[in-house]
């Protein structure tokens, strides 16, 4: 019979409290959350929230768990489509709905990206992987043309995403129009 600690087991909990409130915050619109604001959101004192991270940069850095679980359906996932223009409608779709998940998580870490190696890392991994995707489904014809690439990889891309929505204003379906449209337009 294995015996188990209960400090380690509460010391996990609080660990995955602590990660949870800073989400929550993120996810409220708190962009920069405190550590006063992710412990008394966790019901946990501050000293504890820096005893399970060193800093708060060690925090965000928990939080990209978070980030890989929303990604890797939409990786798991092919894109589907007979033409060029079905399988871009069809990863505009996947892209929104992923977008739309991580946009309170990437702002959030877009406002500490000047400050911290880790979240500039991952965002240009995040690039990395939108191009990566891009070029798997394209007819070799449109990665070859390196205008025609580089234009859909920015209208199709998070920060045009963001745009749309946070700074633009536009519902949901009005910026996965507005995508849907400019890759039409493109494709012409």
């Amino acid at each position: 019979m294995v015996k188990i600690d209960g400090r380690t087991t509460r010391g996990q909990e609080n660990k995955k409290q602590i990660v949870q409130a800073l989400i929550e915050l993120i996810r409220e619109g708190h962009v920069a959350p405190t550590a006063e604001m992710v412990s008394a959101r966790a019901g946990v004192g501050l000293r504890t929230v820096f005893r399970h991270f060193k800093d708060m940069e060690t925090l965000y850095r928990e939080m990209t768990t978070e980030v890989d679980a929303i990604v890797a359906p939409v990786l798991a996932t092919p894109v589907q489509g007979s033409t060029t223009k079905e399988k871009l409608m069809h990863s505009i779709e996947r892209r929104a709905d992923m977008f739309e998940q991580l946009a309170p998580l990437q702002a959030a870490s877009l406002v500490h990206l000047h400050e911290s190696e880790f979240l500039r890392t991952r965002q240009a991994q995040a690039i990395d992987l939108q191009r990566y995707l891009l070029r798997a489904f394209l007819p070799t014809e449109v990665v070859k043309d390196k205008l025609l690439f580089e234009a859909l990889d920015l209208v199709m891309s998070f920060e045009s995403w963001l745009r749309l929505r946070r700074d633009q204003k536009l519902s949901f379906n009005q910026a996965k129009k507005v995508l849907q449209r400019s890759v039409e337009q493109l494709l012409k």
